[in-house]
């Protein structure tokens, strides 16, 4: 009976249905449509895929908000003939940018990550470069410029200000990251694919805790990281994070099956 399946199957219901991530989800995804490579996450139904959606989605609102204030401030500007009107754009833009969501690498910021990093650095400090001809296909069809996000950033894309997502442990292939909203501790390759996740609080556990949740999971995360799945279950229950009864559960089945496949190649 395998564990992390058995976990998702078994867990308690989430606040994630009722959350502000599902409810951007819900109001926006149709954006997404817009997109050939995109239209697969408008579909998305599993907590992990919606904050995925939200990442692309949070992106392309980012490139229509920085071209918006970019445009309309250079023609304020040009309006009121104010000396270098491009360079007014640029900063008042820049400064405006700064409220939005962000990957940062180094002193660089990412604020369109379905965009390459060549590009991004025309919206993070060049975007005078919007009004060039070579990159004017930007503010209309951009739609061949498009990358796939996750496998170009990798896992950090979820160590950012485009997720809620708490980084609990990491080694040099996975990051570990906790969602509050659905209970659940993601384990997510450089590649920025799920490898795993671990719902927590069962069906077995009476009263949920979620206080100091990252000190209770950090543990955990470490086992995983060691491939250590004993010592891993060990600090899942000895945390309160899953029921005793839930492991007992899925050790007899193991133990059934097991008798079973022994019964059968004696025979």
């Amino acid at each position: 009976m395998d564990l992390f399946a058995t976990l998702q199957r078994e867990q308690k219901g989430t606040p994630f249905q009722r959350s502000e991530e599902m409810r951007f989800f819900l109001t926006y995804s149709g954006v997404l449509l817009n997109y050939p490579s995109l239209v697969r996450f408008a579909k998305a139904t599993q907590p992990f895929d919606v904050i995925r959606a939200n990442i692309l989605i949070r992106s392309l609102h980012n490139k229509a908000e920085i071209e918006e204030e970019f445009i309309r401030v250079l023609k304020e500007a040009r309006k009121k003939q104010e000396e270098n009107p491009i360079s007014i754009a640029v900063a008042k833009t820049y400064e405006f940018s700064k409220r939005l969501p962000y990957l940062a690498e180094g002193n660089r910021k990412i604020y369109v990550p379905l965009l390459s990093r060549s590009i991004n650095e025309i919206y993070d400090r060049n975007l005078s470069k919007l009004l060039d001809d070579n990159y004017k296909l930007l503010l209309t069809t951009f739609n061949p410029l498009i990358i796939d996000t996750f496998d170009v950033y990798g896992s950090q894309i979820y160590n950012s200000f485009f997720t809620k997502l708490i980084l609990v442990a990491e080694d040099e292939k996975i990051q570990a990251f906790y969602d509050y909203d659905s209970f659940s501790l993601y384990f997510v390759n450089k590649q920025g694919r799920l490898e795993n996740q671990i719902c927590l609080f069962d069906k077995g556990i009476a009263r949920r805790n979620t206080n100091h949740m990252v000190e209770r999971l950090l543990p955990v995360a470490n086992a995983y990281l060691r491939f250590n799945k004993k010592e891993m279950i060990y600090w899942l229950v000895e945390n309160k994070l899953i029921s005793s009864t839930i492991i007992n559960k899925i050790s007899t089945k193991e133990t059934n099956l097991y008798k079973k496949m022994e019964k059968h190649a004696r025979e």
